[in-house]
C-alpha cells in the first residue's frame, strides 16, 4: 500500500473485484514482489523473475540454513562448514549420490558417513580450486582439461579400478536383481578379456622387437 500509494479502501475494492488493476499497476506489483507480469496474470509457473547477485546471496543464505537443518534433523549429519555455498554444494552432492538409490545418511553406519562426508569435502575443495584456477591471469584451459582427463582415466581408463568397484558392489548387494548382476558381471569379464588381449599384443610386440637383455628382463617381469 505504501509503495503503490493507495489506502485500505482502495485495497478492499481490489479484493472485492470492485476495481480492476491497470497494466501500470501490474508492472509496479511485479517489480515490488520481484516477479513477472506473466506470473501475476497466470502465464508462468515461476514466481521468481530475476538472476542477480543480490537474489543469489539471499537464496544462498536461506538454502544453506534449510540444508543444514535438514541434515541435522532428518539425516543425523552435521554440516560443519559455515560457508553458505559449501553447504549448498554438500546438499547437491548428496542428492546426486543418493537420489537414485533412495538412501540417505541415515542408512549408513558411522564409518560410511565419515567416508562420504570426507569425500564430499574433498569434492567441494576441488570445486573451489578449479574456480580459483580459472580466475588466474595465467590460466590456460588445457590445465583444467588435463585435471578432468585424470579423473576420467581413473574411472574409465586402462588402469582404472572400475571392475574392482563393480565386484565390491555386487557381492553383498541384495537390492539389485540377479539379472542386473549377471549383465554387469558379463560386461566386467568381457572388459577384462579385451584388456588381456591388448596386453598380450603389447607383450608379443615387445618380444618380437626386443633386442636387448634389458627388454627381455622387463618382459619376464611383466609375464610373472
Amino acid at each position: 500500500m505504501e509503495c503503490l500509494e493507495f489506502d485500505r479502501t482502495t485495497l478492499q475494492k481490489y479484493l472485492n473485484n470492485e476495481r480492476e488493476v491497470s497494466l501500470e499497476e501490474i508492472v509496479q506489483l511485479a517489480n515490488l514482489f520481484n516477479t513477472s507480469v506473466d506470473y501475476l496474470v497466470g502465464n508462468s509457473d515461476y514466481i521468481l523473475d530475476t538472476w542477480d547477485f543480490d537474489f543469489l546471496e539471499e537464496f544462498f543464505q536461506y538454502s544453506s540454513k534449510k540444508i543444514k537443518e535438514h541434515f541435522k534433523d532428518r539425516q543425523n549429519t552435521q554440516i560443519s562448514s559455515k560457508d553458505n555455498i559449501d553447504a549448498i554444494i554438500f546438499g547437491l552432492i548428496t542428492y546426486m549420490t543418493f537420489s537414485r538409490t533412495g538412501k540417505s545418511f541415515e542408512d549408513l553406519d558411522k564409518d560410511e558417513i565419515a567416508n562420504k562426508s570426507e569425500a564430499f569435502d574433498e569434492i567441494i575443495s576441488i570445486f573451489h580450486s578449479c574456480i580459483t584456477m580459472s580466475n588466474q591471469d595465467c590460466f590456460d584451459i588445457t590445465e583444467l582439461r588435463a585435471l578432468n582427463r585424470n579423473i576420467v582415466d581413473y574411472l574409465f581408463g586402462d588402469f582404472s579400478f572400475v571392475n574392482e568397484r563393480i565386484l565390491n558392489g555386487l557381492e553383498d548387494n541384495v537390492e539389485k536383481a540377479d539379472i542386473d548382476k549377471v549383465i554387469l558381471l558379463k560386461d566386467s569379464i568381457n572388459q577384462n578379456i579385451r584388456r588381456s588381449q591388448r596386453a598380450l599384443k603389447v607383450l608379443n610386440k615387445l618380444s618380437i622387437n626386443e633386442g636387448s637383455r634389458e627388454n627381455a628382463k622387463i618382459l619376464n617381469i611383466a609375464i610373472e
